[in-house]
């Protein structure tokens, strides 16, 4: 990366988030009657708009993530703790935006979103509305001549906005809106001479893309007939497929906290027909009944913190059984081999292109692992 590259990716994480940049747009006089924000991450929005405190209006905070929409209704429930609150809330998670007559709905993109998920978040966030019904987007993209088009194709006036934070825009839901495309995709995987069909939707993982660091995972994975299976970050459910494929006498758990992503799984069990295959919507570290597994199965392509990645790894240790066997592919093996060393036995690394599958075994007695240096 060249040194004008560097220096440009340095000023961008200096710039606000597109939940600011609403923030910073709807002056302290703005209401709404029936207000809907989406979240994708715990950046201030539906809470800062809650401290406003406006009589006679509701918040609703939508996230097809499980874990936001529990941390985000904590944090709402501290805020009506220590004030008296004239403005309702609540919090959503579900697979789909509800189809409601919201007055207004607020809609941050991020730069990591597909301009397919783009289309589909600003119709879906525009659905939700009455007619008439004011929508405001925030948008961490400068530059936005599809995204624009988009938007004139769809409203009659489209007000925007540009800072060098992103843009702003603001719409109001006409009565001819067009109804939102299906956009499901499906992927189908060979194991041995059954072929399994997995389905993918906008914001679930790899949609539309090659899961490579699933396919590492699977190819190289390792295990046994009549055994207990933990799928965490489920996905499309592509790999938990798999393993009840290989191993028809196995009970296969999958997990994730993206209300898309098991919906994706549940269509999956059903197309393949598989009996020994269950799913379910969990807050990230919840649901997990302790030494229940002999083997955990994940997905971890990026690594994002030391935190996070020691997180996991004690998740993984309280839900295998002893001598229970965890194995997950990413691309960032380095500081979980390490780690590995220090908690589990029997650790291996095995290569593929640009991905990597760890296996470790939970050690038969406690003692022999150390304990974790962010408790």
């Amino acid at each position: 990366m060249s040194r004008k590259s560097k220096k440009k990716q340095r000023l961008k994480k200096l710039l606000p988030p597109p939940e600011q940049l609403l923030l910073d747009y709807l002056t302290p006089e703005w209401s709404a009657t029936r207000t809907l924000c989406f979240q994708s991450n715990l950046h201030q929005l539906t809470t800062a708009l809650l401290q406003r405190n406006i009589a006679d209006t509701r918040v609703d905070c939508f996230s097809f993530d499980k874990t936001i929409t529990s941390r985000i209704q904590h944090k709402c429930s501290l805020i009506q703790e220590e004030q008296s609150l004239s403005t309702e809330w609540s919090t959503i998670c579900d697979s789909e935006f509800p189809v409601d007559d919201y007055d207004a709905a607020l809609l941050p993109l991020t730069q990591q979103f597909s301009d397919e998920y783009c289309r589909d978040l600003t119709l879906s966030a525009a659905h939700s509305l009455h007619a008439g019904g004011t929508l405001i987007i925030a948008s961490a993209r400068t530059k936005d001549y599809e995204y624009h088009k988009l938007l004139r194709s769809l409203f009659n006036k489209v007000t925007r906005i540009v800072s060098d934070a992103g843009i702003i825009y603001q719409v109001k839901k006409p009565q001819d809106l067009p109804e939102r495309k299906q956009l499901l995709d499906e992927l189908v995987v060979r194991e041995g001479e059954t072929l399994l069909h997995a389905c993918t939707l906008p914001g679930v993982f790899s949609h539309r893309r090659p899961n490579q660091s699933a396919r590492a995972l699977t190819n190289l994975m390792e295990l046994s007939e009549n055994a207990t299976i933990l799928n965490v970050d489920c996905g499309s459910g592509i790999v938990a497929f798999v393993a009840a494929t290989r191993c028809p006498s196995a009970t296969v758990h999958a997990i994730d906290s993206n209300a898309r992503a098991v919906k994706c799984t549940e269509q999956g069990i059903a197309k393949n027909q598989l009996t020994n295959v269950s799913v379910e919507l969990c807050e990230e570290g919840l649901g997990i009944v302790p030494e229940t597994y002999d083997y955990i199965l994940t997905n971890k392509s990026y690594f994002n913190s030391e935190e996070q990645g020691e997180a996991f790894l004690q998740k993984s240790l309280r839900a295998l059984k002893p001598g229970g066997l965890l194995q997950f592919s990413t691309k960032q093996y380095q500081w979980y081999a390490h780690r590995l060393l220090d908690l589990f036995t029997d650790v291996s690394i095995d290569g593929a292109v640009h991905h990597f599958m760890l296996s470790a075994r939970k050690p038969e007695e406690e003692e022999a692992t150390d304990a974790s240096p962010f408790s």
